[in-house]
């Protein structure tokens, strides 16, 4: 008896009542019960939503950084391409330009070329109108001497006075 005095004057002697102490188990078991049914789950539930989204922002976001790094890549290829092709432009410019300028010089060369050509055969003709032209004037001034001498009488000074006369005539 001693023992069950002495348990029974522990438990007394700390205060603690069977019936309470079962009863305060109940009320926490309940609450407990209550706690992890309505407050527990759901918390869980929205912590593992909340989990799951952020999981979904850090796929979105390395999703992200694929795409601007595609995007970086593909907008450095269209850089390139463009100044390839800009280049490419210009060359043809360049070409086109050159070419044209040469097709001008040319065409100004067979102009003046032309000219001069013309020039040349204006001076050919003028040349041989003067040749004519002398040519009628010395035959003029040979007909008029000879004229002066069928009407006089020929001799060796008058003959030579004639040619004199007819040369300072031609000059």
């Amino acid at each position: 008896m001693a023992p069950e005095v002495q348990q029974a004057g522990i438990a007394a002697t700390l205060g603690l009542n069977y019936k309470l102490f079962l009863a305060q188990l109940i009320n926490f078991g309940v609450v407990l019960f209550v706690i992890w049914r309505w407050v527990y789950k759901p918390l869980v539930k929205i912590l593992d939503e909340r989990s799951k989204k952020i999981e979904q922002g850090l796929k979105d976001a390395d999703a992200s950084k694929l795409m601007r790094e595609t995007a970086e890549e593909e907008k450095t290829k269209m850089v390139t391409a463009a100044r390839l092709k800009a280049k490419e432009i210009i060359e043809t410019a360049e070409t086109e330009t050159k070419k044209r300028r040469e097709q001008i010089i040319a065409e100004a060369k067979s102009e003046v070329e032309q000219v001069v050509t013309e020039g040349k055969q204006r001076l050919r003709d003028e040349q041989t109108a003067m040749i004519d032209e002398a040519r009628q004037k010395v035959a003029e001034v040979v007909v008029a001497a000879t004229e002066r001498v069928l009407q006089e009488k020929m001799n060796d000074k008058k003959d030579a006075e004639l040619i004199k006369s007819a040369l300072e005539g031609l000059k």
